[in-house]
C-alpha cells in the first residue's frame, strides 16, 4: 500500500522555502505502517502539475500539497479538474466556511477569497475551514489535496488523512496526535519512549526532527472510537510523563500558535527586544494570524549604542557585564516592556558565530529575559551549532521562555 505525495509551489523549486510537510507526512505513515513510495515536486505551472499527477497513478494513494490559495499562482484546484476530467465549480460548504472566516477574522470577503471555493465538483472537504479536499479516482485511488502550509497540512494530516488512509486500506478506525518536543536530543527520546507504545493495542509511534525541535506522532487504531481515544490519551499521558519539561506542544500547533493563543486568552500583550536573534522571533510570533492583537512592539538592537538609546541600557552594565551578560539581558526586557507599554516582554542577547567567542563567553552564550509584573527572570543557554543554528535555538528558547511563564512555570521568588 505505498502512496506518493506531490508537492507544489515555486517557492519550494527555487529553494526560497524548505520543505517539512513530506517529512511529516513520511513520519505520520510510518507511526501507522503506512509508507510513501515516492515524492514529486514541481513549480506553479500547470503542465508539470498534470505530469505529476500522471506519475502518481503508479501509487495506491496519493497526497498533494499546496497551491490551494488566494494568489493567481495557486492553480492546483484547476489543474486538478482538468486532470479528472470535472467541472470546476464553487463548492457552498467551502463558500460559507471561508465567508465565515473572514467575519471571524474582520476581514472583508472579496474576489480573492471566493476563488479558494472553485473545486472539483463532487469532492469532499476534508475540514470545516481550510481549503482541503479529498476524492476516489476512476481506479479507486484515494486522492487528498491539502494546504501548503505547515501548521495547516500537519492537523489536517494527522486529524484526516491518516484515518481515512487506515479506514481504507486496513478497515480499522484509527486516530493521531502530535507532540512537539525541544531540548533533548532524538536519541535520547528513542531511549525514553522504549516500550511506551507496547502497552496499549494498536498503538504506534513515530518521530522525526524539524530543528530545532522534534515532532512526534502516536496513533492508535481498532477498535471503538471511545477505545481509541482512551488509549491515546494514556499513550500522551505517558510520553508526557517521560519526556517531562522537554514536551512544549500537545497538539498540532506551533509554539507560537501555542502562545499567542495562551496571550490572547489572557489578554496579555507582548514586546520584544532581540540582538543575535535579528527579529527572529518577532518573525515567528507574526506569522500567527491575528498576532496584532497581542504583539505590540519588537525591536532589534544589534549595537550598544542602540541598547541605549532605544532600549535604556546604562552604559554602566555594558562596560562591567557587557552585551551578553544577565543583566543587559534584563535591562533589555524592562526597557522593551516599559518603552512599549505592555504586559510583557522577551529579550535575547547571545553570540551566534563563528567570531566574537572568548574563553568565559564562548560562542553560543545566550541569554533571555522575561519581563512581567512580577518582575524579571533571566536565563543562561550554551547553543552548538552554526550561526543559523545558534539563532534557530535561541528563538525557540526564547518563545519557551514565555510559554512556560503562561503555564505558571517560571517562579521569580528565586530572583
Amino acid at each position: 500500500m505505498p502512496g506518493e505525495i506531490i508537492l507544489i509551489g515555486d517557492e519550494l523549486i527555487s529553494g526560497r522555502i524548505g520543505d517539512s510537510n513530506a517529512r511529516f507526512a513520511a513520519a505520520a505513515l510510518q507511526a501507522v505502517g503506512l509508507a510513501f513510495r515516492a515524492a514529486q515536486m514541481v513549480g506553479d505551472q500547470e503542465t508539470d502539475i498534470l505530469e505529476a499527477f500522471r506519475l502518481a497513478r503508479r501509487a495506491d494513494f496519493v497526497v498533494v500539497s499546496g497551491g490551494l490559495g488566494t494568489t493567481d499562482d495557486d492553480i492546483t484546484n484547476a489543474a486538478a479538474a482538468r486532470f479528472f476530467d470535472l467541472p470546476l465549480e464553487e463548492h457552498p460548504l467551502m463558500l460559507a466556511n471561508l465567508r465565515r472566516l473572514a467575519v471571524k477574522r474582520k476581514r472583508k470577503f472579496n474576489n480573492a477569497h471566493r476563488r479558494m471555493a472553485l473545486m472539483p465538483k463532487g469532492v469532499d472537504l476534508l475540514d470545516g475551514a481550510f481549503a482541503g479536499w479529498s476524492l476516489m479516482d476512476s481506479d479507486g485511488r484515494p486522492w487528498f489535496f491539502l494546504p501548503g502550509v505547515p501548521a495547516e497540512f500537519t492537523g489536517l494530516f494527522t486529524s484526516k488523512v491518516v484515518p481515512a488512509l487506515l479506514d481504507y486500506f486496513v478497515g480499522q478506525k484509527s486516530a493521531s496526535r502530535c507532540i512537539t518536543v525541544f531540548g533533548i536530543s532524538e536519541a535520547e527520546i528513542g531511549r525514553r519512549l522504549e516500550g511506551a507504545a507496547a502497552k496499549i493495542a494498536g498503538a504506534n509511534l513515530g518521530y522525526y526532527p524539524v530543528f530545532p525541535e522534534e515532532k512526534l506522532i502516536l496513533s492508535v487504531s481498532g477498535g471503538s472510537e471511545e477505545e481509541i481515544k482512551a488509549g491515546l490519551d494514556i499513550l500522551e499521558d505517558e510520553i508526557c510523563a517521560r519526556l517531562g519539561r522537554h514536551v512544549i506542544v500537545r497538539g498540532p500547533q506551533s509554539l507560537e500558535e501555542e502562545v499567542g493563543g495562551k496571550l490572547r486568552e489572557r489578554g496579555l500583550s507582548l514586546s520584544l527586544a532581540e540582538s543575535c536573534t535579528g527579529g527572529l522571533i518577532g518573525h515567528r510570533i507574526t506569522q500567527v494570524p491575528g498576532s496584532s492583537s497581542y504583539f505590540k512592539q519588537g525591536v532589534v538592537v544589534y549595537s550598544n549604542q542602540s541598547k541605549i538609546e532605544l532600549l535604556g541600557v546604562s552604559r554602566e552594565i555594558l562596560d562591567a557585564a557587557g552585551a551578553v551578560s544577565q543583566p543587559c539581558a534584563a535591562a533589555m526586557a524592562v526597557g522593551a516592556r516599559m518603552g512599549a507599554g505592555t504586559d510583557l516582554a522577551l529579550a535575547v542577547t547571545g553570540i551566534a558565530g563563528p567570531d566574537g567567542g572568548s574563553q568565559e563567553k564562548p560562542v553560543g552564550t545566550v541569554f533571555l529575559a522575561l519581563a512581567a509584573p512580577e518582575g524579571v527572570v533571566v536565563e543562561k543557554n550554551w547553543n552548538f551549532g552554526d550561526r543559523n543554528g545558534v539563532k534557530l535555538v535561541a528563538a525557540e528558547a526564547a518563545l519557551n521562555l514565555l510559554r512556560r511563564y503562561l503555564a505558571g512555570d517560571i517562579n521569580f521568588s528565586n530572583l
